[in-house]
């Protein structure tokens, strides 16, 4: 893999950042509802469950067997004893199943289901042959308090129930003379006696079963607070790791201080204080004799060559297109003929990295609108031609004009290329932003339009889910997990996404730029049938198939 050159100037050309905004636009990811367990959890829950299983099992098949060869030779109601006999052995046999194959995947839920009601089947014949007063009773609240905290709620709910209706029911027709008392072990003839095992038996069975449930509620809810305690150290931990990037561009920025071109004109600007100063430029604030005002980014003396033909195309590409969804360039040229100018329509407002740095992730409706804006500004650069090669959080800003609606905006074209040209880089050296860049891009490949779209869905993935796809301590590792790693899912990180979201960010960050969108306006209209539940069925087939190929989480293998 070829080294990284970041060919970023971080100049904030066009930025005066404004104390506070006019509302709250994002929201802390923190501050919803309770927290809800991911997949993750799930998984673990149900590992646990199928090992509780196995272990239950195995204690019924000795208990079934055991009693099975007792009920041979104990007599009673000749029929009832063959079907006690019966259907213990067939429960029995079941349980050996169960001890023996039962694994955490979707084959349990079958297995849960017919192992259940098998139990309550058994349970019914048994409880009447040996005696429906006897102790055969506490064998069923054994089976309630583990099937009970199943984590498939409807069957655990409903055949507890039906043990104990089956007990009551039977109970009670005994106690009424409804049905005859063919148990080994009769009941009593005191109605007080038969009315205390009537009622309170099956209490015990609901407490029992109230008991299991609350235990499965408890354990979910635990692991729902370990995973979001998780997921906070996490997003902070991105954050801290962002913040640490940025702070050399801020350091850097000397905004409100004298610069060297400060009180001279450029044409009909007069150039004022600076607000951003990067590592080949300088930003100044201007004013025109009537009153507009405007950001003009200068090229400082000592830059080198490449740099001096990276502003000019800076320029070239920035004047080439015009667009709402990008900055507009209103003048180009050259202080006294020798220090090349762009001037360019002043901002107001902040870049997306200022939002996530405040908030971790912003609002759902809120990533639809950027996503729409930015896919307006990409679409008319990528019609021209141009290839921004650097999408990332800093170089996205919302503009908030004091009398005007707020729109996002594309900054920084200065790694950006022409489709019919060359790059200003040699070597195969790696330009962009690690973390956002598209796998091509970092292998020092070839780019095209499709490239710039890994880096807006890779984006859209920062913004939903509080967390960048792909982040860590060293340039090296960010470029390999680019290349080979597929991210964690987005649900399983920030588990109150629609799932649809996970098929279009899954498209939109595949590897492969054939198996991405089409353009920007396809990746902007998926986004917003995703976040609505209604993504179109070739999408979600799309999406399926890369997945498949690469599931989230995974690594490509050659």
């Amino acid at each position: 893999m070829a080294a990284p050159r970041r060919e970023d100037d971080d100049q904030p050309a066009t930025v005066l950042e404004k104390p506070s905004s006019k509302r709250a636009f994002a929201r802390a990811q923190g501050s919803s509802s309770s927290p809800v367990a991911g997949p993750a959890s799930l998984q673990a829950l149900l590992v646990d469950e199928v090992a509780r299983a196995k272990g239950i099992a195995k204690l019924f098949v000795l208990l079934t067997f055991t009693a099975g060869a007792w009920f041979i030779w104990l007599g009673g109601v000749r029929w009832l004893q063959i079907a006690a006999t019966v259907v213990i052995f067939i429960f029995g046999c079941v349980n050996a199943y169960v001890a023996v194959r039962a694994k955490p995947d979707a084959s349990y839920r079958v297995l849960y289901r017919v192992w259940a009601g098998t139990a309550v089947t058994a349970s019914a014949f048994v409880m009447y042959y040996v005696g429906v007063f006897s102790p055969a009773p506490i064998a069923v609240m054994l089976g309630i308090s583990f099937y009970g905290t199943s984590a498939d709620r409807t069957w655990a709910i409903g055949v507890c129930i039906v043990a104990s209706t089956i007990y009551s029911s039977t109970t009670l027709g005994i106690a009424l003379g409804w049905i005859p008392d063919l148990g080994l072990i009769r009941g009593p003839e005191s109605v007080a006696i038969q009315s205390f095992a009537i009622v309170l038996v099956p209490i015990v069975f609901l407490g029992t079963l109230g008991q299991a449930r609350l235990s499965r509620k408890t354990a979910v809810d635990a692991m729902a607070q370990v995973e979001a305690a998780a997921q906070v150290v996490q997003a902070r931990d991105a954050q801290l790791a962002e913040a640490n990037l940025d702070l050399e561009k801020a350091l850097e920025l000397g905004a409100g201080l004298q610069g060297r071109h400060s009180g001279r004109r450029t044409g009909s600007w007069l150039l004022g204080e600076i607000i951003g100063r990067g590592a080949m430029g300088e930003v100044y604030a201007a004013v025109d004799d009537r009153g507009t005002r405007a950001a003009v980014k200068t090229l400082i003396p000592s830059t080198e060559p490449d740099q001096l033909a990276r502003f000019r195309r800076e320029a070239e590409i920035a004047s080439a297109v015009r667009s709402p969804g990008l900055v507009n360039v209103l003048e180009v040229g050259a202080l006294d003929g020798a220090v090349p100018y762009i001037v360019m329509e002043l901002l107001q407002g902040h870049d997306l990295a200022y939002f996530l740095r405040k908030t971790r992730s912003l609002e759902i409706p809120d990533v639809v609108a950027l996503c729409e804006q930015v896919a307006v500004g990409l679409r008319d650069a990528h019609a021209a031609g141009i290839i921004h090669r650097d999408i990332k959080p800093q170089n996205l800003f919302r503009h908030e004009p004091p009398n005007g609606a707020p729109a996002w905006k594309i900054l920084d074209f200065g790694v950006s290329k022409m489709a019919s040209q060359g790059t200003l880089t040699q070597n195969q050296q790696v330009v962009g932003t690690p973390g956002y860049m598209s796998p091509e891009q970092a292998k020092g490949g070839d780019v095209d339009e499709r490239s710039d779209l890994f880096s807006l869905g890779s984006v859209l993935y920062r913004a939903l889910t509080g967390q960048p796809p792909f982040r860590g301590t060293d340039t090296p590792k960010i470029l390999f997990d680019v290349v080979y790693r597929n991210p964690k899912r987005p649900t399983e990180i920030a588990p109150q996404l629609p799932s649809d979201l996970d098929l279009v960010l899954a498209i939109a960050i595949a590897k492969k730029p054939s198996d991405r969108f089409a353009n920007a306006t396809e990746l902007a209209d998926a986004l917003h049938a995703g976040a609505n539940g209604h993504l179109p069925r070739d999408f979600r087939e799309r999406a399926a198939s890369i997945l498949i190929d690469l599931p989230w989480g995974a690594r490509l293998r050659d």
